[in-house]
């Protein structure tokens, strides 16, 4: 089994049989990145494009904010809480797992942001064309470039009246030191040029690097607790791997457990053999 440091989930899913043979996706394959900006840049319209892109969830005119789950995130139009999915593309003749986080943009909820950074090695920044670089996004980039990660810049919302790209490029070039050719402009809400920020993240973004013969080494990102189901854990695997019936000890509080079952978020829970 091939499929490392990858974002997951555990949980278990009465009735649902039907599982999936990750196996297929070897660490080469594998691109795990976050989306990071300012608040209100675009960040949750652009996961809803890439999920509608690699096929994902069903194309239709409701999907917006996709990935923002609570209803304070829905009413506000805001994300508060980072939400995690794994989408598959295919690109020049090969099969790609990307595991995506969208992450908040307000200041509030910046242990959010770098706890998400901690378990990828991208992100891609957005910007948005008309507003240009703000507060989150010098803290967000900074963030980002401390842990190492490939950093793509996307230009958002080029569509609009006011929006001045070449203006924010030269931006993003003289704060981030990043190449003006290095940007990629997009209308996320129209879905122009979206294609280009996935082959973006394969060709920038490196895959992690880890064996399935080191024993089992994962960092929870993220967890949830169900009164019925228990404790539900997004992890990061960096070494080894996992199934349903493993015995895991935690690092910190010397606490074992038993799995009960692993899967991936597509964004729905998806069961796999083993991750």
């Amino acid at each position: 089994m091939s499929l490392l440091e990858k974002t997951v989930n555990f949980f278990l899913r009465p009735g649902h049989t039907e599982k999936l043979d990750m196996s297929t996706y070897p660490v080469e394959s594998i691109r795990n990145f976050s989306i990071i900006a300012h608040v209100d840049h675009g960040k949750s319209t652009l996961a809803d494009r890439l999920l509608e892109i690699t096929g994902t969830i069903a194309k239709t005119h409701h999907n917006k904010q996709v990935l923002d789950k609570l209803q304070v995130e829905r009413e506000r139009g805001i994300t508060v809480k980072a939400q995690s999915a794994s989408l598959f593309y295919s690109h020049e003749g090969a099969n790609y797992l990307l595991n995506l986080i969208d992450t908040p943009g307000h200041v509030d909820f910046s242990y959010e942001v770098s706890r998400s950074l901690s378990a990828c090695q991208g992100v891609l920044l957005v910007v948005d064309a008309n507003e240009g670089i703000q507060a989150q996004t010098v803290a967000n980039f900074y963030l980002a470039f401390e842990a190492q990660l490939a950093i793509i810049p996307v230009i958002n919302k080029i569509d609009l009246k006011n929006a001045d790209p070449e203006r924010v490029e030269k931006q993003i070039e003289k704060l981030f030191d990043i190449p003006i050719d290095e940007c990629v402009r997009i209308s996320a809400k129209q879905g122009t040029n979206v294609e280009k920020v996935l082959q973006k993240v394969i060709e920038k973004i490196p895959p992690p690097q880890c064996n399935t013969a080191d024993p089992l080494k994962a960092l929870v990102f993220d967890s949830t607790f169900d009164h019925y189901r228990g404790v539900i854990a997004n992890i990061a695997l960096f070494g080894g791997e996992i199934q349903k019936g493993h015995k895991v000890v935690s690092a910190h509080t010397k606490k074992r457990y038993e799995v009960n079952e692993v899967g991936i978020l597509t964004p729905n829970e998806q069961p796999t053999h083993k991750l």
